[in-house]
């Protein structure tokens, strides 16, 4: 014996980061009010006066085409008294409020308010909606709280360039199907899920053998910034999910609730989070195409995806969340192969050192 003992496990999160209701409230200040957030597809709000509105937790917020072309966001309340101005999402001429028809333009400046030549003093002109800063990123429409955020660039370097690589009409796809659910769980358990595959082989055994390479699988940072990296050849066997053989599979992981996906040969897929609860999550999965249509090769490869890859997911974390709940849960050790690979949880690991990073 050498005396030297070896380090001690890297050990998960206790309980109370998915379970406590002030760690949530502080995850809502220092992480989802201060960093990107996915607001909408840029094939969404194509033309002048089109529109989404979103929620973030308790903040109304909406994009929309100016008349100028750019796309600008705001926050989804009347300078007046504060009433919502818009729902779900469409194309207007001009911004009504439907409380007191305050009337603004698709640059979110104040064109009319009835009756107010009355009031002495009442300058129109100096009367905007309060604006969000906002980036399109490859056509993926962003969302930012904090005005002194860095841009989208530095926050993710590196990102946009190996996207372009993996699937380089990306930036001309456009939205072609969605589908949504409640996951039942914390935010962090879910975006956990998705960033380890060490459960792909016992829980996702159709993924593993339909669309991955499992023993090329790799998850690591990446870029220096918040960002993790996803990695596979793609699956050449017999059980191929569609024809595939020599493409590659990458995955983009952008802190703390987005991920961009590519499956092999260039299908275009997405994962947004948005919390609703210290124990609800809305995932949110998106499917993109050259020209926004779902021809058979990719409906099939959506009904695959959600009937099996995503229906697993959403009953594993719903279990997570009832254990870590439990009075007999007590974080056990991380599996850190140094090797990385498939069977690996160092992402999850980094994950931790974020959330900590932030809440504490």
């Amino acid at each position: 014996m050498n005396g030297i003992s070896a380090p001690a496990p890297v050990t998960g999160l206790p309980a109370r980061y998915f379970t406590d209701m002030q760690v949530f409230a502080r995850a809502r200040e220092n992480i989802f009010f201060r960093t990107w957030q996915y607001a909408c597809h840029a094939g969404e709000v194509a033309n002048a006066g089109d529109f989404v509105a979103f929620t973030l937790f308790d903040q109304d917020l909406f994009v929309m085409r100016g008349d100028d072309g750019a796309i600008g966001a705001f926050y989804n309340v009347c300078r007046h008294r504060g009433h919502k101005l818009l729902e779900g999402s469409g194309n207007r001429r001009a911004i009504i409020c439907p409380y007191h028809a305050w009337r603004y333009d698709r640059a979110g400046k104040l064109r009319a308010a009835p009756h107010s030549d009355a009031v002495a003093g009442f300058a129109r002109e100096n009367i905007a909606l309060h604006r969000v800063r906002v980036e399109e990123f490859l056509g993926f429409v962003f969302v930012n709280l904090d005005a002194d955020a860095k841009p989208l660039g530095e926050c993710y370097p590196g990102v946009r360039e190996a996207l372009l690589e993996l699937c380089p009409g990306i930036d001309s796809m456009l939205p072609a199907h969605e589908f949504s659910a409640n996951e039942e769980c914390n935010w962090l358990i879910a975006v956990e899920n998705y960033n380890e595959c060490y459960h792909c082989k016992t829980a996702h055994p159709d993924f593993a053998d339909g669309v991955i390479d499992a023993a090329s699988y790799s998850i690591a940072p990446f870029g220096g910034g918040r960002c993790l990296r996803h990695r596979a050849r793609a699956n050449a066997g017999g059980n191929a999910w569609y024809p595939m053989s020599g493409k590659k599979y990458g995955s983009f992981y952008l802190w703390p609730a987005t991920a961009i996906q590519v499956y092999p040969g260039g299908v275009l897929n997405a994962y947004c989070w948005r919390p609703l609860g210290v124990d609800e999550t809305e995932v949110r999965r998106l499917w993109f195409s050259p020209d926004g249509a779902v021809d058979a090769e990719l409906q099939k490869l959506i009904a695959l995806d959600r009937d099996r890859t995503f229906a697993e997911d959403l009953q594993l974390v719903k279990n997570v969340q009832r254990g870590v709940r439990s009075r007999g849960f007590a974080p056990g050790p991380l599996i850190i192969n140094p090797d990385g690979g498939i069977d690996d949880e160092s992402p999850v690991a980094a994950l931790h050192e974020w959330m900590r990073a932030a809440v504490d």
